[in-house]
């Protein structure tokens, strides 16, 4: 069967020919690498042309800047394969064996195939995701009962870049990425609603590079929460009226919000109030509460109260980020 890699190209020069490169190396050589440039200036545009000349399974689109979301679109209505894998520009993959591997445990009927990823900085340092439990899993009767399993157990990998997805699925149930904040979050929920097969592997196949020019400035740090509250409000009111997975999704929400008050400390002192109220007007998504720190956090807030609580989200960040960073070993596990 023919695998369609969707990858979105913005001005990633220094960073494609890489990632092309690692795809081009897999031992299972029926895919198509169909790189849609979304009007690059940086000689991005080219450089896709250039790849399409050394190989033929490399087709381009070229199209108007409109963004991740509509490039990740076009791809799923240009793409040949069954499957469909997206890869940003900027990241690679590890094995050379690993399309064989998710080809090997799919068959035409599996809605899609989750694998996982390590997240990898400047000088090699690699951080594995977290191991899904396989046993456990293989227990599970159904796709909506995992849904809710691996958010209560915090096993879920909402990063689009860590599932082969069969292309009829999408447009059978017209699963294309939503113009919200975190398209990747938004879409997952969605497909949930309707896939019915999905197989699991513990399988470090996809390497997300963190680059410096991707990084948050602090002038933009607000605009998550801005966002946040768009995708929060959204899903609390679409929830009530009729979601398949309506608690898993708000579960999932609510430790979204945990995860904002984590960076609160963050912000520049003038954005803090709006951040604060944005906070405060999604606290209730805690009554959904269904994860360890989830369940703690509500604690902590029927205790100390909505300000005291973020400030503690936020000291527990930067003691936690702190003793990571120092204590990281250097484990070269790719070299490009």
């Amino acid at each position: 069967m023919k695998v369609s890699f969707v990858i979105p190209v913005y001005n990633v020069m220094p960073y494609l020919e890489r990632c092309v490169t690692s795809l081009l190396r897999q031992t299972y050589k029926d895919m198509e690498i169909l790189l849609v440039d979304d009007g690059s200036t940086d000689g991005s545009e080219s450089l896709c042309d250039e790849l399409a000349t050394r190989d033929g399974r490399i087709r381009v689109i070229h199209k108007e800047n409109k963004g991740v979301v509509e490039a990740r679109n076009t791809g799923i209505d240009n793409a040949i394969g069954e499957y469909i894998i997206f890869v940003d520009s900027d990241d690679y993959w590890l094995l050379d064996d690993g399309l064989q591997t998710l080809v090997d445990n799919c068959d035409p009927q599996t809605d899609m195939v989750a694998f996982k990823g390590v997240d990898v900085w400047k000088g090699g340092y690699m951080k594995n995701t977290i191991d899904y439990d396989l046993e456990a899993i293989s227990r599970i009767p159904d796709a909506q009962a995992l849904f809710a399993y691996l958010v209560r157990t915090q096993q879920l990998h909402l990063t689009v870049w860590l599932f082969m997805v069969r292309r009829q699925f999408l447009l059978d149930h017209q699963l294309y990425f939503p113009h919200l904040y975190c398209e990747d979050f938004n879409w997952h929920f969605e497909l949930w609603q309707h896939v019915k097969t999905v197989k699991m592997l513990n399988l470090n196949l996809y390497a997300y590079f963190h680059r410096q020019g991707s990084i948050t400035t602090q002038e933009k740090l607000l605009v998550p929460y801005i966002e946040y509250d768009k995708t929060f409000t959204y899903w609390k009111e679409r929830c009530p009226q009729g979601c398949t997975d309506a608690e898993t999704i708000l579960a999932f929400l609510a430790n979204l919000w945990i995860n904002r008050g984590y960076q609160f400390y963050r912000l520049k002192a003038s954005d803090r109030p709006i951040a604060m109220d944005i906070l405060r007007k999604h606290a209730d998504l805690l009554d959904h509460a269904a994860t360890p720190k989830a369940k703690r956090t509500v604690k902590l807030l029927h205790l100390v109260g909505l300000k005291a609580t973020v400030y503690l989200l936020g000291l527990y960040w930067r003691l936690r980020s702190v003793v990571f960073f120092k204590n990281r070993p250097i484990n070269y596990l790719y070299q490009s």
